[in-house]
């Protein structure tokens, strides 16, 4: 390195002028932000600090040209310096590229290899300039001057920028390039000829008050006659009368000077670049002062850890040149290279799931969610040291990690073009199925995958050999980073899993941890209902773990081969008993259909609730003639796919471990033969007037054997009105849509449909000449939701019943399971809050069930508080229809067993029990009931192999 003629002294000098510098920019920043709604006086204060940037330049300048070392330039020096400007500009622009989508243009990062062209580095252009200039006299030597030429010159120039300093005071820009340029020279012609002058320490101390004096001005009254000409002409006066104590040269210092100059270098070209502006003012710009009541101590404290974070990458990088300069080795100085891989890695992973939209599409998505593309990249960055911990070899650690990127990001990109679902998770235990995956894809992009990862493993044995050898760490600091790293990974996972199952409840986030501190500072929202919503809003990385930590079920202690077998030779028994007294072979000849209907619940169930009028007539009405009750649903406000899970497949949320949020997402897609109620039909269809995607239905449908699936980007639906202003397709639609799939066969055949009428927002004014009024103990917004809501809920009932008579004409037999999911989460107030929310909290999770059929049926029992599972063989029975041994089991649970979700029981009486007052028999056959879903879900499918368990 070229700088290396400070002592101790004078490099502690040039380092707290770079911090300074920094400091400045901070206060520009914060200074010019009307929205922080600060005091006046500090306002003037940050904006008085902000204007002594130029000033600091100035003097760096002139320390930079006293630590030249001009006798010992060379043209290698000179591509070191260039080097080092590279590793200041280059590896930024994908980091902010990273942290703020808005920023990312192909001409930035052109420009941070030419950083000569960006005019906000024109103090380090300057440098580089003179350099070059200075290197060009001492080759080609045109003239001799002596030392009293050149002084009498520099004298000169001096009074003539000072001139032009008062004539053209409005080139405020050009006027400071000058001075810099100046201070540079005259820097470097005072150490090459070693003149330090011998200046009385009266006058020393003369020049130092003045200094201060002129700092005092510029907070008192700030002038460009001070900013532009006395200020920086004094400046340069003062660091030529301190040059006898504070530049007497000393060779011991060399490693120092080169650091510090080389750190304050980097500070320059960090935090002038005009996107780290950008960036700084975006976050500044997006806090809000009514949720920080000590806004400025935050952003002061934002700065610090900013000012630090610049400080451990400047000090590592300048430490690694400067001994590379030494001739001694080391791998310090790749850590540009290091950065400038994990942020374009992580651009490239996060660029994956927008490939077929374009990049508008992700900065639209992702637009002003700085802190959270902060974290992504850390995650990623976390990645990397693991991968760099493990191999401890620098070419083999990057080729790995881009190898491991490469396939990511291209398996995210397969995988949203196919299903709409980004990698998560369980896709990790699919790698023994990658041959049948590669069928799926585009083959010749993947055998250009393949030669790439070859070229690149063969390039890193390569250099391995002939570069950067040897290893990276030594053990005590490769355990402690590579412990950390996994660490930290794990506690965002184990956070995640946490926030993943508080938004499934619908409760709102709690910054019980750093993690949880730190995700819900950044805005991040866990969503496992919809993953690719998540990570296109959200991130990739953050999305990715919150999939890592999902558990299916705990493993019962006595689960056996043998035991299962006896489980299955037990039920079929059981189901040979039950079909002695039934006449239906099957229930592939005959008509069924689920109807889920969204958020259906009577409000009236609420405590304290009343309605001016009845919005549910028909419901009741029908519900009071046939099979009907309340459903004991998991969720509140959310948590439609579980339902739909447990009502499709008879299997129960509360066998699941708490992790296993949505099996729609994190256990269909990784198992296969789960029994699905579809199994006993040829023909099954599904119908949801909304996006297929959701929930991952798509997908699961298509697994589920439905041979159609009429949604908004699936099979195209017929009927689409929407009543009044509300968002969504009506119940009326999706009825009439259901009719026309059933008169499209007189075979028998499962309908599956999911509406959503009533799916939340509930806005009053939805729904013109609404005359429902609402009271309770609720506050005055959600009694007016409330409102909104049983005007959509009267539109549900015209419907049904319009659906209703249309079927009991059908000459065929039609069964319908209708059922609401939850509750809308539009109740709050006193009586669902404090002690009332446990007290209440069953009242909550009921909502209305009937099952009707349009042909004569005996009557059902114990069919007051059910559960979803219980649904298929209550269908079976009141059909009249012989089941299988799995169906035989879930009779009994039905029979015997209370309904159960969220780790409780309810009895009949919508009331809770504890698990110990259940009954022997329930007791057995709920032990019965979790071997079978283990063994299905988790376990080795054993009762799937016995012949005819399932069907």
């Amino acid at each position: 390195m070229m700088f290396s003629k400070l002592n101790k002294k004078s490099a502690i000098l040039v380092f707290t002028l770079g911090i300074a510098f920094v400091l400045t920019i901070f206060f520009d920043v914060l200074g010019h932000d009307a929205t922080l709604n600060l005091a006046n006086s500090t306002y003037t204060l940050l904006k008085s600090s902000s204007l002594f940037t130029n000033t600091i330049l100035i003097a760096l300048a002139f320390i930079l040209g006293r630590a030249l070392d001009l006798k010992g330039l060379k043209a290698s020096k000179l591509i070191q310096f260039y080097v080092t400007l590279l590793c200041f500009s280059v590896p930024l622009i994908p980091v902010l590229f990273s942290i703020d989508v808005s920023t990312i243009n192909g001409l930035p990062l052109l420009k941070s290899i030419f950083p000569f062209t960006v005019s906000e580095y024109w103090f380090t252009t300057i440098i580089l300039l003179f350099v070059i200039v200075f290197y060009a006299w001492k080759i080609i030597k045109p003239i001799h001057l002596n030392i009293k030429t050149c002084t009498w010159s520099l004298l000169a120039i001096f009074v003539l920028i000072f001139i032009a300093a008062i004539f053209l005071s409005k080139y405020e820009h050009i006027i400071i390039i000058l001075w810099a340029s100046y201070a540079f020279i005259l820097g470097s012609f005072l150490q090459q000829q070693q003149i330090d002058f011998a200046t009385p320490k009266l006058v020393q101390v003369a020049t130092f008050i003045v200094e201060i004096a002129l700092i005092m001005l510029v907070f008192i009254s700030p002038s460009n006659f001070i900013l532009q000409l006395a200020l920086p002409s004094w400046t340069i006066i003062f660091f030529v009368s301190q040059s006898i104590w504070l530049f007497d040269n000393d060779p011991h210092y060399q490693m120092l000077s080169m650091s510090m100059t080389t750190i304050s270098i980097g500070f320059t070209l960090l935090f002038a670049n005009p996107l780290s502006r950008q960036v700084l003012n975006r976050y500044v710009q997006q806090q809000n002062p009514n949720l920080l009541p000590n806004i400025l101590r935050h952003l002061l404290v934002f700065s610090l850890i900013v000012l630090i974070l610049a400080f451990i990458y400047s000090l590592i990088v300048s430490l690694g040149l400067a001994l590379r300069s030494q001739e001694i080795k080391n791998k310090l100085f790749t850590l540009p290279v290091v950065i400038f891989l994990i942020s374009s890695c992580y651009l490239i992973f996060n660029y994956s799931q927008f490939y077929g939209q374009g990049l508008k599409t992700l900065i639209w998505r992702q637009d002003g969610r700085l802190y959270l593309g902060l974290i992504n990249l850390a995650l990623v960055a976390l990645l990397y040291v693991i991968i760099q911990t493990i191999f401890n070899r620098f070419w083999f650690a990057n080729t790995t990690f881009v190898m491991l990127m490469i396939i990511w990001s291209y398996a995210n990109f397969a995988k949203i073009s196919a299903r709409d679902e980004p990698i998560i998770g369980s896709d990790l235990g699919m790698i023994k199925s990658l041959p049948d995956i590669a069928k799926m894809v585009n083959l010749k992009m993947v055998f250009a995958l393949i030669i790439a990862l070859v070229v690149l493993i063969a390039g890193s044995f390569l250099l391995q050999h002939y570069f950067l050898k040897g290893k990276i760490y030594r053990l005590p600091v490769r355990i402690l980073l590579f412990a950390g790293s996994c660490l930290i990974l794990i506690g965002f996972a184990q956070t995640e899993k946490q926030l993943n199952l508080i938004a499934w409840k619908n409760q709102k986030p709690v910054n019980d941890n750093v993690f949880s501190t730190m995700l819900n500072t950044a805005g991040y929202q866990a969503h496992p209902e919809s993953l690719q919503n998540a990570a296109s809003k959200f991130g990739p990385a953050t999305t990715f773990m919150g999939t890592l930590i999902i558990k299916t079920m705990e493993k019962p202690n006595n689960y056996s081969k043998k035991q299962i077998i006896n489980i299955t030779k037990k039920y079929t028994k059981a189901s040979d008993k039950i079909n002695k007294t039934r006449k239906n072979k099957s229930l592939n000849s005959q008509t069924i259909v689920y109807i889920l209907s969204e958020s259906y619940a009577d409000p009236r169930m609420v405590p304290s609730v009343k309605l001016s009028k009845n919005p549910i007539p028909y419901e009741q009405k029908i519900a009071q003639k046939n099979t009907s009750g309340l459903m004991y649903s998991s969720g509140y406000g959310g948590g439609t796919a579980n339902i739909e899970f447990e009502a499709l497949t008879g299997l129960s949320m509360n066998n699941f471990d708490p992790s296993l949020i949505t099996p729609y997402v994190f256990l269909v897609p990784k198992v296969s033969n789960l029994p699905v109620v579809t199994d006993y039909f040829k023909t099954k269809n599904a119908i949801h007037p909304y996006n297929g995607t959701t929930y991952n239905r798509s997908t699961v449908f298509k697994k589920f054997g439905f041979q159609h699936f009429y949604n908004f980007n699936g099979n195209k639906l017929t009927y689409t009105n929407r009543i009044g202003k509300s968002p969504y397709v009506s119940d009326d639609s999706s009825y009439r849509q259901l009719l026309k799939q059933l008169d499209s066969t007189k075979k028998g055949q499962f309908v599956q449909l999911s509406t959503m009428q009533n799916h939340m927002p509930y806005v009053p004014g939805t729904y013109a000449k609404n005359d429902y009024k609402a009271t309770g103990q609720l506050t005055n917004s959600s009694l007016k939701k409330i409102e909104s809501y049983s005007k959509g809920l009267n539109y549900t009932d015209q419907a049904l019943k319009m659906l209703i008579n249309k079927i009991s004409k059908m000459k065929k037999h039609v069964t319908i399971v209708w059922y609401g999911d939850h509750l809308p989460g539009l109740y709050d107030g006193s009586i669902v809050s404090g002690s009332n929310a446990a007290k209440y909290d069953n009242r909550l999770h009921q909502t209305n069930y009937f099952i009707y059929s349009n042909f004569t049926h005996q009557k059902l029992q114990n069919t007051k508080v059910v559960s979803p599972n219980m649904f298929t063989p209550m269908v079976f029975q009141q059909t009249d229809t012989k089941v299988s041994p799995y169906v035989a089991l879930l009779t009994e649970v039905y029979r015997h067993v209370p309904a159960a979700e969220r780790n409780k029981f309810m009895n009949s009486n919508g009331n809770y029990i504890p698990k110990g007052k259940l009954s022997k028999q329930a007791k057995l056959i709920l032990k019965d009931y979790k071997l079978i879903q283990y063994d299905i879900t988790a376990g080795k499918q054993y009762s799937i192999k016995t012949k005819n368990f399932i069907k």
